[in-house]
């Protein structure tokens, strides 16, 4: 375990690297001159916001899915649709003649995560797909603006009102008579239920979405075999004996979401392509993050070489980067901050680098400190002295730059989303707080 050195020995080694350099005699522990050395907070450097957007991303194969949509007041409609195929379970039982069919139903499984408002009820439809998923990929991937059609006729429908901390799955009845064809090919074991394969050519998948109208909130459901389609019926004979086969959802490659944004009416553009880099100054003098959706919020530091333009000695001691969400652009429930932010380094090509990275080598995150008294003092805060110190030693394009983002992986899906006010705020701005160490030659 790396433990951390004291604030006076940091400075102790900082302090005899720099009198090497100077040319006045200071000797350790002893009264410097006046105006030979002094130590200097400034938080003047500007922190430039742009938001990048990028026109799309895979989604598929991970073990979490989206479902629902949530209108966002700075960002737009925000929609989630899942699709994936369905296997077919190991020792699915002989079917006798006697037995009987009785329904079709599905289960969704839910995962606890939500965005936007759980109050309102959402109808959920599970369609059948027209195609196969196979047929939208490219190069083994799916990405957020792939869709696949779906039979026109929904196989079943519900209208619920889902609490995330209580509910952990949904059932839906699904259509009888394709629960009858299906249970017809289970009992004269038909070819087309003998494998997957053959399965997945003749029940190509599944689609979930809900109702037009329903634009309140985006709940996460899980991505594996407990989400599942199950055929009921029972046996007459010896006794009475409730039964079912299910046939549960195939956890592979096809699995994927399409994660779209309707941005009418907001000021971000809806047609992009490729990696589109906007200023705040052009969307109200705020940048966005929401890594679920490809938006990413970066930041560029253009004057910050400025500060060693001088012919004195300059030392960075410490650099914060404290980033203030703007003002009654969130709330604990509905547009919940982001738990945990991370930064990526990045320059003018706008492609993702490393994570920035602590001294141990380790991933450097921030959590959110909340005002919850007056709801004002909220930021997130970085020490980013490697960072600065990287840009004031080098040379070459000063084009360096960190994107804000939550991490975002196929595993764990997400839309939260974070608002930040550029420097024209200047009570809520973002800001980088340098401490200094200047010495006079």
């Amino acid at each position: 375990m790396l433990l951390p050195i004291p604030a006076t020995l940091i400075f102790f080694f900082i302090l005899l690297s720099i009198l090497a350099c100077n040319k006045n005699t200071i000797e350790f522990g002893a009264n410097p001159e006046n105006n030979s050395t002094s130590m200097v907070y400034t938080d003047t450097v500007d922190v430039m916001l742009s938001t990048v957007l990028t026109d799309s991303f895979p989604t598929n194969g991970g073990k979490s899915l989206l479902l629902g949509k949530y209108h966002d007041p700075w960002l737009g409609l925000i929609s989630a649709t899942p699709y994936f195929q369905l296997g077919i379970s190991n020792g699915s039982p002989v079917i006798p003649a006697t037995a009987v069919f009785d329904s079709l139903i599905f289960i969704i499984r839910t995962n606890k995560y939500y965005y936007g408002d759980t109050s309102a009820s959402q109808t959920i439809y599970i369609n059948e797909l027209a195609e196969s998923i196979i047929n939208s990929s490219y190069n083994n991937q799916l990405y957020n603006t792939n869709s696949v059609p779906v039979k026109p006729v929904p196989l079943g429908q519900r209208t619920i009102k889902i609490s995330p901390a209580t509910t952990d799955s949904i059932i839906i009845r699904l259509d009888n008579t394709k629960g009858e064809e299906i249970f017809e090919k289970l009992r004269q074991l038909s070819p087309d239920i003998t494998n997957d394969e053959n399965f997945q050519q003749y029940f190509k998948g599944i689609s979930l979405s809900t109702a037009t109208g329903d634009s309140a909130v985006i709940y996460g459901l899980s991505a594996n075999s407990a989400m599942l389609m199950r055929v009921i019926y029972h046996h007459t004979t010896p006794v009475i004996e409730e039964k079912y086969i299910d046939f549960p959802l195939s956890a592979n490659s096809y699995v994927f979401n399409r994660l779209i944004s309707e941005r009418r009416g907001t000021l971000l553009p809806q047609a992009y392509s490729g990696l589109t880099e906007i200023p705040s100054a052009q969307t109200g003098q705020a940048a966005f993050s929401q890594a679920g959706l490809g938006v990413f919020l970066k930041m560029t530091f253009p004057s910050l070489r400025d500060i060693i333009k001088t012919d004195n000695i300059i030392k960075l001691v410490n650099a914060e980067l404290v980033i203030v969400p703007a003002l009654q652009s969130f709330d604990p429930y509905m547009y919940k901050l982001p738990a945990k932010m991370t930064l990526i380094e990045t320059n003018g090509s706008n492609i993702a680098g490393d994570y920035a990275r602590e001294t141990d080598g380790s991933i450097k995150y921030a959590m959110p400190v909340i005002d919850n008294i007056y709801g004002e003092n909220n930021y997130y805060r970085f020490n980013v002295t490697n960072q600065v110190n990287k840009v004031l030693t080098t040379t070459g394009s000063n084009d360096y730059g960190l994107f804000l983002a939550e991490e975002w992986k196929r595993d764990s899906m997400h839309v939260n989303r974070l608002i930040v006010s550029d420097n024209l705020n200047t009570l809520k701005r973002t800001r980088l707080l340098l401490t200094l160490l200047i010495i006079n030659k």
